[in-house]
């Protein structure tokens, strides 16, 4: 019979629920490698087990349910101190996470994991734990029942796993939302018998006429008795997911009630010192004490919802919306600017405001923090680590920077490539960190921090640094630059990204082939960014990569220059002074201007864009921050604030970098994005070659083949030297 479409909605909720918690399992094991006696991080592994285990088995993926049952055995054991951490555990562990991403994928009741693989990591998981191996491993769902018999046949002997039974009423009835929730009632009474000796007792008292009958609602309610060895957190931590929806109470059974039924909670603590220091432990913690009272309902309580899973491609859908609404809005503006109608005019800034307040909440929801990046990488730093044989340590900060969903799926990648190649190329072996006075263990350090309308995400390492001269050599080898090229520091390192390029003397199954950084380039390029790479032989490498924010809708300056219109990023924008013919003429016809006894060269649009004359008399110099310092764009005239949507000018138009993308103005006309920092960057590589070309000129005189814009940055940079 094929599942209505509400439980695959469920099973998608818990498969995307469940990646995030296997990030944040690997993040707290590889933490806990580093800090074995941390009982927060134990915990903090252990809860994420019992989800995964829990929503697992609720929604059918119950191969899952009882491989994860394993592991979380193993870490209830070392919750209550009868097993202390080991790198052993430690590695099993991120092995058997691996095995759940496959079983996440499965589809319901199909078994396609490796299940010779699962199999060998429980078996040196019980092999490490103490406890016995036996055939029922074979079929995972067998195991959560054998374990049920096994734990029910010692109860009835008085003793669990050589502990002495607890005695526990439990009263549990459900709410009206539970099994609307996706709750199972019958899987929670399953899950509880594996624990120990359970007793239940069904109440009917809830249950209405039929006709007053919701077929949703689950009106029957239990009292049971539990005899157990498992502590009050164990017995609770079945209902973790259900506690909010539902009558839940855990006493233990004392006076007559625990004399009928065996030993009470007190003999048993007294003649189990390792329960006794473990119920010692969470009582210590908080964690003892039950989260309802008695006569306490959670389900009265309104459900106040905070948060909400939006599917990603709704999310787009919404914001393309509003950045139709927004180019709509800029049309009526125009509109109303020009019928000079007052009140088509309190309408249209009416509904700018309001549009304006949309766009930044929307803009708003789309951010996230780059946490979650960050933390997928302390997986991979370790296991490259143990497979180079080098020991790395993964520094982070500022991972609470947000930025744009879209820039985030896209920054993966990146990050990925830059950390193995440090990892590979850049980091020593510990001996020769060693021999050369430096800690044996290295560090690679991720950081994030926002700048403007931009954030810079940095990787640095401080390994052997970038070998200038081998890269070089590389470069001439392959073809990219003459044997007698003049390069700066800068030009060399940025030879890395070319494609196919690898100092590498053997490939490997990490790097070699040359693909990686050129990967970096491109999808950095595609999110409109740059790369910042500076290297010291001997003290590491350091690569900054600057990306916008978002990439659907900027706040811009709006120019124009003769017939031709153009949007500047309002985040680089510090001021706007004017351009006259007298300060033309005071400069000597350097491209310069004094700024509060600042000299800030400027490059002109219209010679940059090749724009005919004429200008006008009294020009406007957008003064900018880029990465090169100050600069100056001159344009004819500012037109003022635009909120600009970011339309893309398509593949043809790929290789032009001082445009990162287009708007259309309300009277339909297209005005460019132009990047500041690209154009300065434009200016100084011709001023570059143009210096190179009068290097070989006999005469030394400026070549005739020199441009216009080459002569213009030869006067930028004139100035600004």
């Amino acid at each position: 019979m094929a599942d209505e479409p509400g439980v695959e909605t469920y099973r998608a909720a818990f498969r995307e629920e469940a990646r995030e918690i296997l990030v944040d399992l690997e993040s707290a094991l590889l933490e806990l490698s580093d800090a074995p006696e941390d009982q927060e991080l134990v915990g903090r592994a252990f809860r994420g087990l019992h989800t995964i285990k829990g929503s697992g088995a609720m929604f059918g993926f119950e191969k899952l349910a009882a491989f994860t049952h394993r592991l979380e055995t193993a870490f209830d054991e070392v919750r209550c101190g009868r097993l202390s951490v080991s790198d052993e555990l430690v590695d099993l562990t991120l092995a058997a996470l691996d095995q759940i991403k496959g079983m996440l994928e499965e589809p319901v009741g199909v078994t396609t994991a490796n299940s010779a693989e699962a199999e060998d990591i429980l078996f040196r998981l019980e092999r490490l734990t103490g406890t016995a191996h036996t055939a029922e491993a074979e079929d995972p769902v067998a195991v959560v029942a054998g374990a049920a018999a096994s734990t029910a046949t010692a109860s009835a002997s008085g003793m669990v796993n050589g502990a002495t039974r607890s005695n526990w009423k439990i009263h549990f009835h459900p709410g009206p939302q539970l099994m609307t929730n996706g709750g199972n009632p019958q899987l929670l009474l399953r899950e509880l018998r594996q624990l120990g000796d359970l007793h239940v007792k069904a109440s009917m008292a809830a249950v209405p006429p039929l006709k007053e009958l919701e077929p949703e609602r689950c009106y029957v309610g239990w009292e049971m008795e539990l005899a157990t060895a498992a502590e009050r957190e164990a017995i609770r931590d079945v209902f973790i997911f259900v506690e909010d929806c539902c009558d839940l109470s855990i006493e233990p059974m004392r006076g007559a009630e625990a004399a009928a039924d065996g030993a009470s909670q007190e003999t048993s603590l007294a003649s189990n010192p390792d329960a006794a220091a473990c119920a010692a432990d969470l009582t210590a913690k908080g964690l003892d004490e039950p989260r309802l009272g008695a006569g306490r309902r959670a389900y009265d309580k309104p459900d106040n919802v905070t948060s909400l899973r939006v599917p990603a491609v709704k999310l787009d859908q919404f914001v393309d919306l509003v950045g139709e609404l927004v180019t709509v809005q800029a049309r009526l503006s125009e509109i109303a600017a020009r019928l000079g109608d007052l009140d088509v005019g309190s309408v249209s800034e009416e509904i700018e405001r309001l549009t304006s307040a949309l766009r930044e909440n929307s803009m708003n929801i789309r951010m996230m923090p780059i946490r979650g990046t960050f933390e997928r990488f302390r997986r991979l730093v370790h296991d490259l680590a143990r497979d180079l044989g080098k020991d790395v340590e993964l520094t982070m900060e500022g991972a609470d920077t947000e930025l744009d969903k879209t820039v985030i799926d896209q920054l993966a990648d990146p990050l990925m490539h830059l950390i193995r190649n440090s990892m590979d190329h850049g980091i020593e072996p510990p001996e020769v960190r060693r021999a050369e006075g430096k800690r044996a263990a290295a560090t690679i350090h991720l950081s994030a921090r926002h700048a403007g309308a931009n954030v810079l995400v940095t990787v640095a390492d401080d390994g052997g640094g970038i070998n200038a001269d081998a890269v070089r050599t590389r470069a001439v080898e392959r073809g990219l630059i003459s044997a007698d090229a003049q390069l700066s520091e800068n030009d060399t390192y940025g030879l890395i990204f070319e494609a196919g390029f690898s100092t590498a003397e053997q490939v490997t199954d990490i790097s070699g082939r040359g693909v990686g950084m050129d990967v970096v380039r491109q999808r950095v390029e595609a999110l409109r960014g740059t790369i910042d790479i500076s290297s010291k032989r001997g003290q590491g490498t350091k690569v900054g990569l600057r990306l916008p924010l978002t990439l659907a809708i900027i706040d811009g300056l709006l120019v124009r220059v003769g017939d031709s219109y153009f949007v500047l990023p309002l985040s680089n924008i510090l001021e706007c002074i004017e351009l006259t013919s007298e300060d033309i003429k005071n400069s000597n016809g350097k491209h310069v201007s004094i700024v509060r006894g600042e000299i800030v060269p400027y490059i002109r649009l219209r010679d940059h864009f090749q724009i005919a004359p004429p200008r006008p008399e009294i020009e406007q110099i957008m003064i900018a921050e880029t990465e090169e310092g100050r600069y100056g764009f001159v344009v004819d005239e500012v037109l003022g604030d635009y909120q600009t949507v970011i339309k893309s000018l398509g593949r043809f138009y790929r290789h032009v970098q001082v445009v990162s993308g287009a708007t259309i103005l309300g009277n339909g006309i297209v005005a460019l994005i132009v990047d500041p920092h690209r154009v300065v960057q434009d200016v100084l590589r011709q001023q570059t070659e143009s210096q190179r070309s009068r290097a070989v000129s006999p005469s030394g005189a400026r070549p005739a083949s020199a441009t216009a814009r080459e002569r213009l940055a030869s006067s930028v940079l004139t100035a600004k030297d």
